[in-house]
């Protein structure tokens, strides 16, 4: 299971992306994570995260300390499908 969230944000987002990383990092499968932004548009970043299943996932992002870490990382996100099998 993947998840992919493009942002459009400035350099404070590399920070507050880490930090969600960080706590999502500590959920039961979660496999890896990453945060990276366009050499075309410096402004457009991507948090990119894998995961063992689509249950894994749900219960990481869902957990008090995910959400607390995700709001101020989500108020940039693209408004499109980010959950991939």
């Amino acid at each position: 299971m993947m998840v992919v969230t493009e942002h459009k944000a400035g350099d404070e987002f590399l920070d507050l992306a880490r930090g969600l990383l960080e706590v999502l990092s500590e959920s039961p499968g979660f496999l890896a994570g990453r945060v990276g932004h366009s050499g075309d548009d410096p402004a457009i970043w991507v948090v990119v995260t894998t995961w063992v299943d689509v249950g894994s996932m749900r219960r990481g992002y869902g957990s008090f300390d995910a959400k607390v870490a995700a709001a101020p990382v989500m108020t940039s996100a693209a408004h499109r499908v980010s959950a991939f099998e």
